[in-house]
C-alpha cells in the first residue's frame, strides 16, 4: 500500500511538472528543441566611385548565376583602377582575388589574387587594377572572393566598366546635392526648377513623393525629420549621358514621447549635358518601421503608419480570429481570441546601423492562416542571416500558435536574385491542403511535398500568354501544344484537389485562357480560318466567342456578336474589358471600342480590413481595422523561436525541358516583368523608363541614352525593281549592311517570313520583332547603328536609318529609295496607323 501511494504521488509530481513545462511552452514560447534565428556574420565590401562610397555589395556563400546580379554597376577609374573597403564584422580574412567575367559569367577574362591591400582590426582598405583585356563602354562582372577563417569562400559581385566619358562623378554630386536640399526649405528652393509639379503628383501622402510632387511634399512638408542614417548609395545604371542612383536611409519622426522610424528610399535618374544635368525622374518611398513593442493599438486599429496600402498584404482565417500581415519584408500575426502579437519573421533586429540586417532583396509571402493561430509562409531573395545565411532560395515556413514556434519545412535554394524569385513567386505561390507547395519558376509548375520533400514538375514550357492564374493562386489553366495560336485544348487545375479538366475547342477551332473572374476560368475560341499571319509572321488570333467557366466544369456565361472578334482582355475588379476586331468585306480586320462584361458576384471583404485615413501633418496613414476591439494594456508580445531538426530539407528542382529567349524588365523596383516576346518587354519597360536585358544578362533595350541625332550613312538606299518588291529591298539592305549578299525576294516567294529570313542569314544576331512599340522606343536601335524596317498595311516596308530631334530618316524603294527626312509627329502617326510593324536585331 505504502509503495502504492509512493506511486501515485511520483505519478502525479510529474503529471503537475508536465502541466508547468507545457504551461510554460503555451505561455512563454519557449520548447527545448528551439534557438533562436543566428545573428548576421558576413562582411560588407563598399566600392568607391569619383572619391564617393558607394554601392554596398552584401555576400553570397555559392556561386550565383552571373547574368542576374544586376543590382549594381561601378564604374572604373583611371587606368582601370578601383578602391574598395571590406567591413569585416570579426571575421578574420585570410585571402583575397577577384575574377572578370563576361556579364552571362561563361568567359573568364582575369583572376587575380590581391596581395597589397591595407588591415585594421576592423577593415581592409585596397584598390585593383583591371588588366587591359576588357573593351571600353562594355558591361563586365566583377566578382571579389574573401577566404575567411573557416575557410569558407564568400563572394561579392558588381558590374565593372570602363569608360572616359560618362561624368559618374558630377551625376553622383547632382544626385546628394539635391537630397540635401530636400531637409533645407530655403536651401531647396533652388530645386523648383528641376520639379514638374504637377496633378500626377500624389500630395496627400508622403509615402511615395514623385518629381510631380508639391515643393511642400519633396521638402517633407511640416516634419521636423532626425536622419538616423548616412544615405548608402547605390549606382543602378550608368551611361554616357543618362544615369539611375539610388539612396537609402533611415530617418525618424517624434510622436508624442517616442521616435517613430521610418526606411527611405530614393530614386533618381539624370541625364547629363555639359550645360547642365537634367532630372528626368526622381521618386521617394517612406515606410514606417513597425515596432510591435510600441504603442501601436487604439480601439479595434492596428497603426501601421505611412506606408503605401499596396506594400502591405493581409490574410486572415475563416472566422477572422487570426489575422496575419507582412509590408513584404516582415511578418506579424494578431490572434483576437488570445490577445496576442507575434513576430513571426524578421531578419532586421532593431539595429537600424546594421546594413546587414537592413538590407531589404528579400520578400515574405502569406499562404495560409487557421483559427488556431497557425500560419504557412515563405521567405525568399537574399537571406540576411540565419542557416541559409549569403544564400539565395525559397524557404517555405510553418508557425505553430499553440507551442509558438516556427519550423522550416522546406527549402528550395537558387542562383538568380531575388528580383527574378519576386517576380515568379508573386504571380504563383501556393500550399494546398494536403500540404504540397506550388510555386513557378523559370516558365514552369513545380509541386513539393513539404512532409517527404518529393518535388515533382507539373507542367514546362509556359510563356506569358499561354497560361493564367488565379487571383487566390488556387486555380491555373494553360495550353496545351507549343504553339499558343493553334491549341486545341486547355487544362485547368485546381491545386487545392489537384483536379485537372481538360476544355476542348470545337472541331476547327483553336483556344487561349484570357484570365480569371474570382476562381472562374475566361477563355475564348477562334476558328482556324479567322486566324492571319502578317509579313512579320505575327498571328492575328480573331477569338469568336468568350466563356466564363467554373472549376466544376459549367459555362456560366458566353459572349459572341457577329461579325466581331476578342483579340485580348484586361480584368479589373468585378469587370472584364475586351478588345475587339470587326471583320470587313475584304476580310481585314479593323479595331473597334472596347466592350465590358461585369461581375455581379459580390466579393466579401473579410472581417479585418485595411484602411486609410488622413491625419494632419502626417498626410495618409494606413491601419488595419480588428474585427474587435483590442485590449492594448493587456496585449502579449511573442517572438517564436526556430524549430531545430536533424539534417538538411533543401530540394532539387528537375531542370526545364524547353527553353524559351526570355526577356527582364527592370524598373526602379526591379523585376517588373518576365516576357518570352521581345516587343511586349519593350513597351513595358519604355512606359516605366526601364531597361530589358535578355537571359544571357545583355541589354536589349534602354530607355533615355539616346543621342539627339544619328544617322547610318552606309546604307546608301536601293529603288524597287521588276524582280524586287519594297519589302525584298529593304531586307537585301539590312542583310548588304552587315556583309550578307542574298536574293530576299526569293526567299518570300516561297514562304519565308521576315523574321526566318534575317534569323537564317545574320550569324551572331538575334531577330527582334518590337510589333506594337512606338517609334520612339525602336529608334533606341537606330542610336545603336542598326536599320529598323517597318511595314506598312499594303506590304510594302520602308527602313528607318536615322533621326534627329525634329525628323526621322528614312528609305523607302517605292519613291526611288533615295534617303530622305520625315517630320518626327509625321512619322509616328504614320507608322501608328500602319500598326507599329517594327523588325530589327542585335548583336549577340
Amino acid at each position: 500500500m505504502k509503495k502504492t501511494m509512493i506511486k501515485v504521488c511520483y505519478l502525479l509530481v510529474v503529471f503537475i511538472l508536465a502541466l508547468f513545462v507545457i504551461s510554460a511552452v503555451m505561455n512563454q514560447g519557449n520548447t527545448d528543441m528551439t534557438m533562436e534565428m543566428g545573428p548576421a556574420t558576413l562582411p560588407v565590401v563598399h566600392m568607391y566611385v569619383g572619391g564617393m562610397e558607394v554601392n554596398c555589395l552584401h555576400g553570397y556563400k555559392v556561386p550565383m548565376e552571373c547574368s542576374y546580379q544586376r543590382e549594381c554597376i561601378t564604374p572604373l577609374g583611371e587606368g582601370r583602377k578601383v578602391r574598395f573597403r571590406v567591413d569585416k564584422y570579426d571575421q578574420e580574412i585570410e585571402g583575397l582575388m577577384f575574377e572578370v567575367r563576361s556579364i552571362d559569367g561563361e568567359r573568364l577574362v582575369e583572376s587575380t589574387e590581391i596581395s597589397i591591400y591595407e588591415e585594421t582590426p576592423d577593415s581592409i582598405h585596397a584598390e585593383i587594377q583591371i588588366k587591359d583585356l576588357i573593351d571600353a563602354d562594355t558591361e563586365y562582372m566583377l566578382v571579389l572572393s574573401l577566404k575567411n577563417g573557416w575557410d569558407q569562400t564568400i563572394r561579392y559581385y558588381t558590374r565593372i566598366i570602363q569608360t572616359e566619358d560618362y561624368f559618374e562623378k558630377e551625376k553622383l554630386d547632382y544626385v546628394m546635392d539635391f537630397h540635401e536640399r530636400t531637409f533645407d526649405k530655403e536651401a531647396a528652393r533652388e530645386l523648383t526648377k528641376y520639379l514638374e509639379s504637377n496633378a500626377e503628383g500624389d500630395n496627400t501622402t508622403f509615402s511615395r513623393v514623385t518629381i510631380h510632387s508639391s515643393f511642400h511634399q519633396v521638402t517633407w512638408g511640416d516634419f521636423h525629420v532626425d536622419k538616423r542614417t548616412e544615405p548608402e548609395v547605390t549606382i543602378k545604371e550608368m551611361a554616357s549621358q543618362t544615369g539611375s542612383l539610388e539612396l537609402d536611409y533611415v530617418v525618424s519622426l517624434k510622436d508624442g514621447k517616442d521616435d517613430d522610424l521610418y526606411t527611405v528610399k530614393e530614386f533618381y535618374r539624370v541625364r547629363y549635358t555639359p550645360d547642365r544635368i537634367y532630372l528626368l525622374d526622381f521618386e521617394r518611398t517612406m515606410k514606417q518601421v513597425f515596432q510591435e513593442q510600441g504603442e501601436v493599438f487604439a480601439n479595434n486599429k492596428i497603426e501601421l503608419g505611412i506606408v503605401a496600402p499596396e506594400d502591405i498584404k493581409l490574410a486572415e482565417s475563416d472566422g477572422g480570429n487570426v489575422l496575419a500581415f507582412t509590408d513584404g519584408k516582415r511578418l506579424f500575426s494578431y490572434n483576437a481570441a488570445d490577445n496576442k502579437l507575434s513576430t513571426l519573421f524578421s531578419f532586421y533586429n532593431g539595429d537600424y546601423e546594421d546594413e546587414r540586417v537592413c538590407r531589404q532583396k528579400h520578400g515574405v509571402k502569406i499562404l495560409n492562416v487557421d483559427e488556431a493561430g497557425n500560419v504557412q509562409f515563405i521567405v525568399y531573395g537574399y537571406m540576411n542571416r540565419g542557416k541559409h545565411e549569403g544564400e539565395v532560395g525559397i524557404a517555405v515556413y510553418y508557425y505553430n500558435g499553440m507551442t509558438n514556434t516556427v519550423e522550416e519545412m522546406l527549402y528550395v535554394p537558387e542562383n538568380s536574385s531575388y528580383e527574378v524569385l519576386h517576380a515568379e513567386l508573386e504571380e504563383l505561390a501556393y500550399i494546398n491542403r494536403s500540404e504540397e507547395f506550388f510555386f513557378m519558376h523559370d516558365g514552369a509548375l513545380y509541386a513539393a511535398n513539404l512532409s517527404s520533400r518529393a518535388c515533382e514538375m507539373v507542367v514546362s514550357g509556359l510563356r506569358e500568354e499561354s497560361y493564367k492564374v488565379s487571383g487566390s493562386n488556387r486555380m491555373i489553366a494553360w495550353q496545351t501544344g507549343e504553339d499558343v495560336y493553334s491549341s486545341e485544348s486547355l487544362i485547368l487545375m485546381n491545386l487545392n484537389t489537384k483536379e485537372r479538366q481538360e476544355i476542348k475547342a470545337g472541331n476547327g477551332e483553336y483556344i487561349a485562357p484570357l484570365g480569371f473572374m474570382g476562381e472562374d476560368l475566361i477563355y475564348g475560341v477562334a476558328r482556324t480560318e479567322d486566324r492571319v499571319r502578317d509579313n512579320t509572321g505575327n498571328m492575328v488570333f480573331p477569338m469568336y466567342q468568350v466563356r466564363i467557366q467554373n472549376e466544376n466544369g459549367e459555362v456560366l456565361k458566353k459572349y459572341a456578336e457577329p461579325g466581331v472578334y476578342v483579340i485580348g482582355s484586361e480584368i479589373q475588379d468585378n469587370q472584364i474589358n475586351l478588345f475587339r476586331l470587326r471583320r470587313e468585306e475584304s476580310g481585314s480586320y479593323t479595331e473597334i471600342e472596347n466592350d465590358q462584361i461585369v461581375n455581379t458576384k459580390v466579393m466579401s471583404e473579410g472581417n479585418n480590413i485595411l484602411e486609410t485615413v488622413a491625419i494632419d501633418t502626417y498626410g495618409k496613414i494606413v491601419q488595419i481595422a480588428v474585427k474587435s476591439a483590442i485590449d492594448a494594456k493587456t496585449v502579449k508580445r511573442l517572438t517564436p523561436k526556430e524549430v531545430l531538426f536533424e539534417g538538411g530539407r533543401e530540394i532539387v528542382l528537375q531542370e526545364s525541358r524547353t527553353e524559351f529567349q526570355r526577356y527582364y524588365v527592370y524598373g526602379k523596383d526591379g523585376v517588373e516583368g518576365i516576357f518570352t516576346d521581345e516587343g511586349n518587354a519593350i513597351d513595358l519597360a519604355y512606359r516605366l523608363s526601364g531597361i530589358v536585358v535578355n537571359e544571357k544578362g545583355a541589354y536589349v533595350w534602354s530607355r533615355g541614352n539616346r543621342s539627339l541625332k544619328n544617322q547610318i550613312m552606309a546604307i546608301k538606299g536601293a529603288p524597287i525593281t521588276e524582280e524586287k518588291n519594297s519589302l525584298a529591298v529593304c531586307l537585301d539592305t539590312m542583310l548588304q549592311y552587315e556583309g550578307i549578299m542574298r536574293n530576299t525576294e526569293y526567299m518570300l516567294n516561297r514562304g519565308e517570313t521576315i523574321v526566318e529570313i534575317l534569323q537564317e542569314n545574320l550569324e551572331d544576331a538575334r531577330v527582334l520583332d518590337l510589333t506594337g512599340c512606338s517609334l520612339d522606343a525602336v529608334l533606341y536601335y537606330v542610336n545603336k547603328d542598326i536599320p529598323v524596317l517597318a511595314l506598312m498595311n499594303d506590304g510594302n516596308a520602308v527602313l528607318i536609318i536615322g533621326f534627329n530631334e525634329l525628323n526621322t530618316v528614312l528609305m523607302d524603294p517605292l519613291t526611288g529609295g533615295e534617303p530622305f527626312k520625315k517630320g518626327m509627329n509625321d512619322s509616328t502617326q504614320m507608322f501608328a496607323e500602319n500598326g507599329n510593324r517594327f523588325i530589327t536585331y542585335m548583336k549577340e
